[in-house]
């Protein structure tokens, strides 16, 4: 029984860890094969490669160096990938850092390095997907992953700037490309322990947990199923869209 991405080429950024390496392997497990980037190789990236080869055998999975922040990069990123694979159908953005501090304490460069790989990435990404999917004749989808913080957030001004971006670069997305059958949507994901929120106090963590209506913390692959249902042909109608996978917190309450 194929699955819903069955042949499918599916480019994933930031893809090593977290929850982009629950979009990955879960991805592989729908069918897809898949093109992921990290900003450094090494063992992380090492270990996602080796799995998905463990679990689907060689082939299905190729990892690239690639920082989203730098145009070159990305570039690089889809001609390996077509090379690899022959074409794209799907993009998630998934790269993201954060730099947090009060604003009178944030310095250009913590902005600069935050909204460049946070919201220009996701940019580069699209506008190198659209080419792919308007070359080939047969749409595509962007799916990009947001943030609670983008409503706002103590500490996180250039985090809940990149974040909220998304939500008007996936609209214009939509806009502008819907009628040519490509999809941009966005998620929201929840408290998800990953190495963005370790350096989170404690304190935070549990207020985020109590304030949650699941009362506990999402797992990556809940999050990356939300991804991949969008990413696929199942969400035929959803197009410029904002899908919260965040267990019934819908703002950030700090």
């Amino acid at each position: 029984m194929s699955g819903p991405l069955e042949d499918k080429v599916v480019v994933v950024t930031g893809g090593s860890r977290g929850i982009g390496r629950a979009i990955v392997l879960g991805a592989l497990e729908r069918g897809a094969r898949v093109a992921f980037c990290a900003r450094s190789a090494g063992a992380d990236a090492d270990w996602v490669k080796a799995e998905a080869e463990r679990r689907h055998g060689p082939g299905r999975a190729i990892a690239v160096r690639a920082d989203v922040s730098r145009e070159a990069d990305v570039e690089a990123l889809f001609d390996a990938t077509v090379e690899a694979f022959g074409r794209v159908d799907v993009a998630v953005n998934n790269a993201a850092v954060n730099r947090d501090d009060l604003l009178v304490h944030l310095t250009v460069e913590s902005w600069d390095e935050v909204i460049a790989t946070n919201l220009t990435g996701p940019f580069l990404v699209a506008r190198r997907a659209i080419q792919e999917f308007l070359a080939q004749g047969e749409g595509g989808r962007i799916v990009s992953l947001g943030s609670l913080s983008q409503m706002g957030a103590t500490s996180q001004a250039s985090y809940a700037a990149g974040k909220g971006g998304l939500v008007g670069l996936t609209r214009t997305i939509a806009k502008e490309y819907g009628r040519r059958g490509i999809f941009a949507n966005l998620v929201v994901a929840g408290y998800v322990e990953t190495a963005i929120t370790e350096r989170m106090p404690e304190y935070v963590k549990r207020f985020l947990v109590d304030s949650c209506t699941l009362r506990r913390t999402a797992r990556p692959e809940e999050i990356a199923a939300a991804v991949l249902f969008l990413a696929s042909a199942r969400a035929s109608f959803v197009n410029g869209e904002t899908i919260h996978a965040s267990g019934g917190l819908v703002d950030v309450p700090l």
